[in-house]
């Protein structure tokens, strides 16, 4: 791999795309992807270190939508529970007021 395969320095007017500039998906044209996924399509065998490069990019893609998709499901909690919240502030709020109010009231004393 050359170095603008990996990234180091960019080639201006080479169709190719670098490794770590690569999103992971095909645009419809063969001649933007880089070259080692080019190799690989075309059935070539690949170097070692081609190899781990590309199994280095995809680990890394991999891993980003990971934590892409953890945050959606961290931000859709979130509105969940405000939502519930809310409901409860709006349409129940005498019963929260009433159970709160119990709760902060002293006991009343037994009958003697």
């Amino acid at each position: 791999m050359d170095r603008h395969e990996k990234g180091l320095e960019r080639v201006p007017g080479r169709p190719d795309l670098p490794l770590p500039e690569w999103q992971g998906g095909y645009g419809g044209d063969t001649q933007r992807l880089p070259k080692v996924v080019q190799k690989l399509m075309h059935g070539r065998i690949l170097t070692a270190e081609e190899k781990a490069e590309l199994l280095w990019r995809l680990f890394e893609l991999d891993q980003r939508e990971k934590s892409r998709r953890a945050r959606s499901q961290r931000i859709l909690v979130a509105v969940t529970l405000l939502a519930a919240g809310a409901w409860v502030a709006i349409y129940q709020w005498r019963w929260v007021a009433d159970h709160v109010m119990a709760w902060l009231s002293p006991p009343a004393a037994p009958p003697a």
